[in-house]
């Protein structure tokens, strides 16, 4: 009796077994091994895709034309500031900045007045009048 009970065991487990290695099948893609660092020695050896973009910084000019005698400032929606300068009423405030390449718009902050540009192309022109 003792003997049939262990069997029955036995074959519960194998049965199981047999389950959770089945479940544990996967079909995986044979890829081409990444170069591990001491692998690479040469900025040649280096796989980039071609439309990856090197810059960490573009540059951005920004025309203000200033309804007052304020000072300006240029920056970013977290209160970096690219340029500090003083407007001039009725004239173009002219600013070349350099602007980290994940920053897609900017603040004018003029007299208070603030207004948020977004950054389309290297040049920005915003008016005050």
């Amino acid at each position: 009796m003792l003997k049939i009970i262990k069997m029955k065991k036995l074959a519960i487990v194998f049965v199981a077994s047999l389950f959770i290695f089945a479940g544990c099948k996967k079909d995986l893609e044979v890829m081409e091994p990444t170069p591990s660092p001491a692998m690479v020695t040469k900025m040649a050896d280096m796989k980039v895709n071609a439309d990856f973009d090197w810059k960490t910084i573009k540059a951005v000019q920004v025309n203000v034309l200033s309804n007052a005698k304020a000072v300006l400032y240029i920056k970013s929606k977290n209160g970096t500031v690219y340029n500090k300068g003083m407007a001039m009423h009725g004239k173009t405030y002219q600013a070349n900045i350099a602007v980290p390449t994940h920053v897609n718009e900017l603040e004018i902050v003029l007299g208070g007045q603030v207004r948020t540009v977004p950054i389309t192309t290297d040049r920005i022109s915003v008016s005050y009048q």
